[in-house]
């Protein structure tokens, strides 16, 4: 049998192997990384990965990082650096966090019913916020600091009434007050409109150094 050749003088039968051989191998896919499967990493991907294994990414280690944030929080959010004490709260909840040596009860005149604690040692009346026996009730004609004074002495153990810097009088059972007097329980004591009723809890009998700790 004669060998066909092609015009470049190769046999023909040997030109149409190579060219059926090469389309066999065209029509095999590619495999190439684009077209590879994504290999789903589950650590990466249970804390907000995208899928892509760890070999992708080296320098992705979300768990460890989650972690460390996680902890600063904690510890910011727990740490009792600037905690207050409940003392501190106190006296910024109320000026008067000393345990009261009598009370001054409203009588008559827009805070009637209230009753205001009085202190060891020197209390100022007034409507302002400084003043240690606050009375802000709306009556304009108590001045605001400072209007009239009440000390508990501790050593006699008794109280005092003194008219303070106020431009309005203070009155003691209706009697103005030039100087200081002495008040003991159920006297009534008049700055502005308003008019207390005192009634001490300290005394001779009692006072809180004589309560053992």
């Amino acid at each position: 049998m004669a060998v066909k050749r092609g015009k470049d003088g190769q046999p023909y039968e040997e030109l149409t192997k190579k060219i059926g051989s090469s389309r066999r191998a065209s029509s095999k896919p590619e495999t190439t990384p684009a077209t590879q499967p994504l290999r789903r990493n589950r650590r990466n991907s249970l804390f907000g990965g995208v899928g892509r294994s760890a070999q992708e990414n080296p320098s992705f280690d979300k768990p460890t990082a989650l972690l460390r944030t996680s902890d600063e929080e904690e510890t910011r959010i727990i740490s009792p650096a600037k905690r207050d004490t409940a003392s501190d709260f106190a006296k910024a909840k109320d000026p008067m966090a000393d345990p009261p040596v009598g009370w001054l009860v409203v009588i008559r005149g827009p805070g009637k019913g209230s009753a205001l604690s009085v202190g060891n040692g020197m209390n100022a009346i007034g409507r302002g916020e400084n003043s240690r026996i606050r009375v802000d009730f709306g009556d304009a004609g108590v001045s605001r600091n400072n209007h009239a004074r009440i000390a508990y002495e501790p050593r006699q153990r008794c109280f005092l009434l003194s008219h303070g810097e106020g431009s309005n009088l203070t009155y003691l059972n209706g009697n103005v007050v030039m100087d200081t007097k002495r008040i003991v329980s159920g006297d009534e004591i008049q700055i502005g409109d308003t008019t207390f009723r005192f009634q001490s809890f300290c005394s001779e009998e009692f006072d809180w150094p004589d309560v053992d700790d």
